[in-house]
């Protein structure tokens, strides 16, 4: 029997791509500074497809899917430079429709060859208050525009 050796969540790595015209990127910027992660999450809109003259057992079926991330990142001091990865996700956080969207790619690292899942993504970036001995946090959401495919990165 083998051990099960669990993973940490410091074992992904998040970076992020300005959606520009919807094309692919080529280069890719990692997010530093996070502290906390969640992966993406998929989640099903169930409806009811039982019938009247059914069983009494109900009857759901998905009619489509979505998917969200979250991230916790430390924000560096006003008198250091900015990580260019949260920087892109600020800038976006800050704009609607297609101003408002990154491509986004999830990483956990150690796996060879490096896979992982990748999509576009809305951004809510948001800079935590808190007593005047926090450090400077922001809260991320990523919420999917469109499926989140997964990718295994070139050689």
């Amino acid at each position: 029997m083998t051990d099960i050796v669990s993973g940490v969540l410091g074992d992904w790595l998040l970076e992020v791509a300005e959606y520009l015209d919807g094309t692919e990127p080529t280069a890719w910027t990692p997010v530093k500074g996070l502290t906390e992660f969640t992966p993406p999450q998929t989640e099903k809109n169930l409806e009811d497809d039982g019938e009247f003259d059914g069983t009494h057992w109900g009857s759901q079926i998905a009619t489509g899917i979505s998917w969200t991330a979250e991230a916790t990142a430390k924000v560096p001091r006003a008198s250091l430079p900015a990580d260019p990865g949260q920087a892109i996700l600020k800038a976006a956080g800050r704009e609607i429709a297609e101003g408002g969207l990154v491509h986004v790619r999830f990483t956990k690292r150690g796996v060879t060859p490096a896979a992982g899942d990748q999509g576009v993504a809305d951004v809510s970036y948001v800079e935590n208050g808190g007593p005047k001995t926090d450090l400077t946090t922001a809260a991320i959401t990523l919420t999917g525009r469109g499926a989140l495919v997964p990718y295994t990165a070139a050689v």
